[in-house]
């Protein structure tokens, strides 16, 4: 695991209960997991995780035409772990001399 997949893993950690050493994959069906049900038992604080991470409103909204939470999800896994993914690379960029 390099430094970013590993920086991404721990801003994961801060909002969702999952496992440091889940490859990429395994890691966003954890989250498309979660995320369902969150969708179906606590909107609200899946709204707030969005807000806190940054994800694209334009495309959260767009997600939320599709109505079914099993539809929803995949889609959003991938968005959140990509925003993650950008932040890591950030703070590993930004580190650097």
């Amino acid at each position: 695991m390099n430094e970013i997949e590993k920086i991404t893993r721990e801003l994961i950690l801060q909002d969702f209960d999952l496992s440091v050493s889940m490859e990429r994959e395994a890691v966003i069906e954890a989250l498309r997991l979660a995320i369902v049900y969150l969708l179906i038992h606590n909107l609200e604080k899946l709204w707030n995780i969005l807000y806190k991470i940054d994800v694209n409103e334009r495309k959260v909204k767009a997600l939320f035409d599709k109505n079914k939470p099993e539809e929803i999800a995949p889609e959003m896994a991938k968005l959140i772990y990509e925003r993650l993914e950008q932040k890591a690379k950030t703070r590993v960029e930004y580190r650097r001399p």
